[in-house]
């Protein structure tokens, strides 16, 4: 930014001895003169304000427009990863009303048929079944149709004048041939009555067989009416953020401006681009003062947000993302100097029970020992442990195949040794499955993958508890 920088001639001039009292020269009548034509400080304000108006108007444009676009993309991107989670969570909410009560009605003996309009199970008339649509209704906010083929013969879904909305068919060929296939379907386009509807349908089985489906659905107006306090926010927080930065860029000087500027430069990266390697500019930290506290905060938490984005806060293991360039990393060494390295899969065995018996607590607790494990015997022979997903975990080795399967064998055996307490005080072991497989030179990281993943599961049909390779 070019600065505007305002000159004051000053004339200094050596002041003549007197020779007498009496004598004026005329070029002591000349100095008065011109002297008498310099502008006065009241004369030169109001250029001064242009000016200071003027170089203001520049630094809120060099400032102000990226906070501006800023703002805007939190606000958009806020809104966009709002709707998609919600979307996501709607839609399992709705699959798991679905699979209640396709477990329900297949729960009945017999076999579905109609009979005079109305769906059948062996001889007992499905229309009993109202109630337990209804208050499936009242719990989920959630219609309910059942579907004996593509027909609609049960529904919580009603017309104009308030009749159920039954004899209706699906239309949509793509929902109808993925669901008998088995599949359960999500959508957010569909149609019913003419307004947009979020649906999941199920296959709803009679004998091993798909003889309809269940629907779940709820009208995208509604979904949208729900999630629209969150909006608001977004976008208040945004306007508050926005106005604050902007009252700040008024009322700082320009040296400060500037050195905000270069954190606000910083922060932008890390927020938007969500990396932390960028550097702070050297200026922020030319004096010791709030601004330079602030800087030094800025860098802290780009080095915590770093951590944070490669870390899984369960385990303190490296999550799939920071994995995933360390084996990039792995595999431009091997590529490069024609070695080899090691990726291993793992799984720990019957962990649903873990959960199912003794709780999630039991779970996590049993997720972070094992982890301990498997990040001392991978930090010790000189590779990494990540949680990959779940109660799977990835290991990566600068070794051969033989080697890393030795310490494998020995890693095995110290979580086997490990005990887990229940809060009753009982006992708990685990095992884990392995799936080996190495880079010889060719492959790419993901093929590598692959192979170590279809030897876990070769393992995990073996019976478990073994390694792979």
């Amino acid at each position: 930014m070019a600065e505007i920088n305002e000159t004051e001639k000053l004339n200094n001039e050596t002041e003549p001895v007197p020779e007498t009292s009496e004598e004026k020269t005329s070029e002591e009548k000349t100095s008065e003169e011109k002297t008498s034509e310099v502008k006065t400080p009241e004369e030169k304000t109001p250029v001064k304000k242009k000016r200071r108006k003027m170089l203001h108007i520049q630094i809120a444009l060099i400032t102000v427009i990226p906070i501006i676009i800023m703002g805007v993309l939190f606000v958009f991107i806020g809104m966009y990863s709002l709707h998609k989670n919600a979307v996501y969570e709607m839609f399992n909410c709705l699959k798991g009303n679905c699979i209640l009560i396709a477990d329900h009605f297949s729960s009945f003996k017999g076999g579905f048929h109609m009979d005079s309009g109305e769906l059948y199970c062996g001889d007992k008339p499905m229309g009993e079944e109202y109630y337990y649509l209804e208050n499936i209704k009242k719990a989920y906010g959630s219609e309910i149709s059942i579907f004996f083929g593509n027909n609609r013969v049960m529904t919580t879904l009603t017309d104009e004048t308030g009749d159920p909305l039954l004899g209706t068919m699906l239309a949509d060929s793509r929902i109808v041939s993925n669901v008998f296939r088995g599949n359960i379907y999500s959508t957010e386009k569909n149609t019913i009555r003419g307004e947009r509807y979020l649906c999941v349908y199920v296959p709803l089985y009679n004998k091993d067989q798909v003889v309809g489906m269940v629907g779940s659905a709820i009208s995208l107006k509604s979904f949208y009416r729900a999630n629209l306090d969150m909006n608001i926010v977004i976008v208040l927080l945004t306007l508050l953020t926005a106005v604050v930065t902007f009252i700040m860029i008024g009322v700082l000087s320009k040296k400060i401006v500037r050195r905000l500027t270069k954190i606000s430069d910083y922060m932008e990266e890390l927020v938007t681009y969500q990396t932390a390697d960028q550097d702070m500019d050297d200026s922020v930290f030319r004096r010791n003062d709030e601004i330079a506290e602030l800087g030094e905060h800025s860098l802290r938490a780009g080095q915590s947000i770093k951590m944070l984005m490669g870390t899984d806060p369960l385990t303190t293991l490296y999550n799939r993302r920071a994995a995933r360039q360390r084996l990039k990393e792995m595999w431009e060494v091997s590529h490069k100097d024609f070695t080899v390295f090691t990726i291993v899969i793992g799984d720990l065995d019957h962990f649903k029970k873990i959960n199912d018996e003794y709780g999630h607590d039991m779970g996590d607790t049993v997720l972070a020992g094992i982890s301990a494990i498997l990040k001392k015997h991978a930090v010790d022979n000189g590779g990494f442990a990540s949680r990959w997903g779940g109660e799977e975990f990835l290991l990566g080795f600068d070794l051969a195949r033989d080697e890393t399967c030795d310490i494998i064998k020995e890693l095995s055996k110290d979580i086997k040794r490990q005990a887990f307490f229940t809060k009753n005080h009982k006992a708990v072991h685990m095992s884990m499955t392995f799936g080996v497989a190495s880079f010889t030179g060719q492959e790419n990281i993901d093929a590598v993958i692959n192979q170590a993943d279809e030897n876990l599961y070769k393992g995990k049909n073996q019976g478990r508890d073994c390694i792979v390779s």
